[in-house]
């Protein structure tokens, strides 16, 4: 009989790349602090696409010469578990290299926050502040992308105390966000994400 396939472990309301994944800390199977998240990769191709790689800044321990970084690229099914305080792999430290992402993966970082949105006809809209995710079934998809000021204010490093200040006076920030669902194309080189609807619509589904 084959074995049951172990499914990684992914806390469900850990939903924003920014706020709840980048600079998460990452240890290795024996507990040992490696490193931190530096950014995600996903292959495109499904309309939700999963996380297929983590790219983790990696500190090399160079003894009397003190220390030094690389970023390793994980496979995420190297991932065994992950929770608000760190993420642990099932590899060890000696494992890791370098490596190379794959054609087509996209960071989340590199190709995706910052990017320019477009309507079905090349008009410009907004741009990427934030990746919106969410856990399902021990995979980790894109589900859309961020881009009020919510997410943008987790990147400037002030989301935390402001949304603990709204929470005070009851207040909401609200997120506006883009599902993935809706881009019919992502231009690399053009640096841009085309959505499948018009300016007119889009602003209609998130009463702006």
């Amino acid at each position: 009989m084959p074995a049951k396939k172990q499914q990684i472990v992914i806390p469900a309301n850990a939903t924003s790349f920014t706020k709840d994944y980048y600079g998460l800390k990452v240890i290795d199977k024996d507990g040992e602090r490696i490193g931190s998240i530096a950014d995600m990769a996903i292959t495109m191709g499904e309309e939700f696409p999963k996380v297929s790689s983590i790219v983790v800044s990696v500190k090399v321990k160079l003894s009397l010469l003190g220390s030094a970084k690389f970023e390793a690229i994980v496979p995420w099914r190297m991932v065994k578990y992950c929770d608000d305080r760190e993420m642990k792999l099932g590899v060890c430290y000696s494992e890791l290299k370098p490596g190379k992402l794959g054609n087509d993966e996209l960071q989340f970082k590199k190709h995706i926050m910052d990017q320019q949105i477009v309507d079905n006809e090349g008009r410009k809209l907004l741009r990427v502040n934030d990746v919106k995710l969410k856990a399902m079934a021990g995979n980790l998809r894109l589900v859309g992308v961020e881009v009020g000021v919510k997410g943008l204010l987790y990147r400037l490093g002030a989301g935390r105390r402001l949304e603990r200040l709204a929470d005070r006076f009851n207040v909401k920030l609200m997120e506006n966000i883009i599902m993935w669902d809706l881009v019919s194309q992502f231009d690399r080189e053009m640096n841009r994400i085309k959505l499948v609807i018009s300016q007119e619509m889009l602003k209609d589904l998130m009463n702006l």
